[in-house]
């Protein structure tokens, strides 16, 4: 995995709303500082675009330099209100849940693992399997790694460690796929393309989680290697 790099960076402040671009971010012990932090609650428990795909109509980030405060959330009608506001949670018991409520933990609202990879080339050759470029923020990865013209690399970092600019991550798992990729990130059209050629390129299988095993700054650019 010679001469790999960090393509693009990206932090979701609400899990499944829509998140951030960066071009530096600080991972520790649970991802990249401030991503997923909070959560949309429902009456059991958090929500997420699995089951309530309306939450990809609201867009997060952060507007304050503590990555654990300062949200401003844009609403579907384009409106940007801080998370904590009382219109806010008024919005959510209309779009998404009667219940719906924003709730909070320090170590964050995660699926296998905190930090989300995915390889340039999968993405590409993702796009071409279904008959058109994809938008990345489908797949809602943290970090997009250029490692070559060869798509799904990533899959033989499992069980390896990468340095990552100055933070080490431990790849653990795939990422397991589900009908979220089928939404487009912007008018939330539905594309069963996308899931069907998941399925049958790779059995729903896209790109990798992994764990931090080593704090550090993140900038895109920055060199990834497998140690």
């Amino acid at each position: 995995m010679s001469d790999a790099v960090v393509s693009d960076l990206w932090r979701f402040p609400v899990k499944s709303f829509g998140g951030e671009r960066l071009r530096r971010a600080f991972v520790g012990p649970f991802g990249l500082l401030g991503d997923r932090r909070h959560a949309v609650i429902g009456a059991d428990g958090p929500l997420t675009a699995r089951r309530a795909h309306r939450l990809l109509e609201f867009a997060a980030r952060y507007v304050d330099r503590d990555a654990a405060h300062g949200v401003l959330v844009t609403t579907p009608s384009g409106a940007e209100v801080p998370l904590a506001d009382p219109g806010l949670a008024a919005v959510l018991a209309e779009r998404v849940a009667p219940t719906a409520a924003i709730g909070s933990q320090v170590v964050g609202f995660f699926d296998a693992a905190p930090v989300h990879l995915l390889g340039e080339a999968s993405l590409s050759a993702l796009g071409d399997a279904v008959g058109a470029p994809l938008d990345r923020r489908r797949f809602r990865a943290n970090i997009l790694v250029d490692a070559g013209p060869e798509p799904n690399a990533e899959d033989r970092w499992i069980g390896r460690r990468l340095t990552v600019g100055e933070a080490v991550l431990e790849v653990v798992v795939n990422t397991e796929r589900c009908a979220v990729t089928t939404f487009d990130p912007d008018t939330l059209e539905r594309d069963s393309a996308v899931l069907s050629a998941l399925a049958r390129e790779r059995e729903n299988l896209f790109g990798v989680y992994a764990r931090v095993a080593r704090p550090g700054w993140v900038a895109v650019g920055a060199a990834v290697r497998r140690i």
